[in-house]
């Protein structure tokens, strides 16, 4: 300890830890920053906060009175399998909580959302209106009429809200950005697939305005290909791999010729890439559109829930890495259970299967799809893993520690950071608590982002 201090500039502060556990800092490696931010702003109803629609509408029943007539009612993170009635809430349900107001209602994952008529009104949805390519509209079995489901529709229905207010998402991503540090989290890979020069120019401002704490990487979508520059903020936001999305709903098979010839788009353009793989499907075509581009190693294959031990293997073969969302284990469990056959509950998230035969493997949050702390994803992960999902497949807590630093920052090109050595960048977080033995248990004392420290349990934000 003395020879470090001799090296260190004058006016240095020395934390006494010898019960702690120092290790480097989170990287988050798939998360969606603005998305988690807002759904954090507004009305909690995720799985853990909601068992039933009813529950569900008052909140929003109690959103809308805090709003004035005819601004926009939004809330994420509902899970239908995991509500009482087993469903989506209807248009008409919306339009009884909120009738004043257009109401924007996102399912956990991101791709379903309900609105009620006014907001469908105020898209220019009717009965009439076709569905574009790729979306979905929902109807209602007796009459046929719009439910207001609708799936993968997220850019008309942005495009007919008044935009966010700067300040206002300015101040959400602080509070949002600010709890993570609390977590231990240094590094944000925010996965937005429009990722593009708005998006890019935003996080740069929340980045100046000291809003992110974190260093930020940012996924550019394949719209924007050779749009964004390689880093900016002075360092602090920097580009990361182009984003793939496959055209393709749950169980469908993606197109494969086009998913290819995307494939070696990115590539030509020396980009590595990141494809949204939720399905056996989607993550098989991702395999064979590597395959076919002779793509090198270290591309991604986000979520791939779901891994036959064949595609386990060509995933090793072929150096390609899963980064995957451990905390889901603990928050949806129950939505596994109901959608997947025992056959399919035996493959779920085998990440001891995959780390046994040499593949690469980084955890995230995906926020806002989950909001489980890295530590409460690594007991979910290892210790506290459902003995009906898989129990085989629980790895140790040093292997899912390590898919929270090492292993997240390998998969996004960072050699920077993710380790404890001479010349990484000192973002840091310190433990306190049985870590190998009781992850969840365990608690972060301090975190530390490039030498400041941005986190101090029992200091509040002003102190730190």
């Amino acid at each position: 300890p003395e020879h470090c201090a001799r090296r260190l500039p004058g006016g240095h502060r020395r934390i006494e830890a010898r019960a702690s556990v120092l290790l480097p800092g989170f990287v988050d490696a798939h998360v969606h920053i603005l998305a988690a931010a807002a759904a954090e702003a507004g009305p909690d109803v995720s799985p853990g906060a909601v068992t039933s629609i009813a529950e569900l509408l008052e909140l929003l029943r109690e959103a809308a009175a805090r709003t004035p007539p005819g601004g926009w009612v939004r809330a994420a993170g509902y899970e239908e399998t995991m509500l009482a009635e087993g469903r989506h809430p209807t248009r008409g349900e919306l339009d009884g909580a909120a009738p004043d107001h257009p109401v924007r209602l996102i399912q956990r994952g991101g791709h379903a959302e309900v609105l009620n008529s006014r907001a469908l009104a105020l898209v220019g949805i009717d009965e009439t209106t076709p569905e574009p390519p790729g979306a979905f509209f929902g109807r209602s079995l007796e009459d046929g009429r719009l439910d207001g489901l609708l799936l993968d529709m997220a850019d008309a229905i942005e495009a007919a809200m008044p935009p966010p207010d700067p300040a206002e998402v300015e101040a959400h991503v602080r509070a949002w950005a600010r709890a993570r540090s609390a977590e231990g989290v240094t590094t944000l890979v925010d996965a937005g697939v429009r990722n593009g020069p708005a998006e890019w120019a935003t996080f740069e401002r929340l980045l100046a305005a000291g809003a992110i704490p974190q260093r930020v990487v940012a996924m550019e979508s394949a719209d924007a290909l050779g749009a964004l520059p390689g880093e900016g903020a002075a360092g602090r936001l920097l580009r990361g791999e182009t984003k793939l999305q496959p055209a393709a709903f749950e169980g469908e098979e993606p197109d494969a010729a086009d998913l290819a010839a995307r494939v070696r788009t990115v590539l030509e353009a020396g980009r590595r890439i990141a494809v949204h793989a939720p399905t056996v499907q989607s993550v098989a075509a991702s395999l064979a559109a590597f395959r076919a581009a002779a793509a090198p190693p270290g591309q991604r294959i986000e979520h791939a829930p779901l891994l036959p031990p064949e595609l386990v293997e060509e995933i090793v073969a072929q150096g390609a890495a899963v980064v995957a969302q451990p905390g889901l284990l603990g928050e949806v469990g129950e939505r596994y259970r109901r959608l997947l056959d025992a056959a399919q509950r035996e493959r779920l998230h085998p990440w001891h299967s995959l780390l046994d035969a040499g593949g690469a493997l980084a955890f995230s949050s995906d926020a806002p799809i989950s909001r489980a702390s890295p530590l409460e994803a690594v007991a979910a992960a290892s210790t506290e893993r459902p003995a009906d999902l898989a129990p085989g497949e629980a790895i140790t807590p040093l292997e899912a520690l390590h898919a929270w630093t090492a292993g997240a920052a390998d998969v996004a090109g960072l050699a920077d950071r993710g380790r404890l050595r001479e010349g990484a960048l000192a973002d840091l977080v310190l433990i306190d608590g049985p870590l190998e033995q009781d992850p969840a248990s365990a608690r972060v004392r301090l975190t530390v982002i490039g030498g400041e420290v941005a986190f101090e349990a029992g200091v509040g934000e002003a102190d730190v």
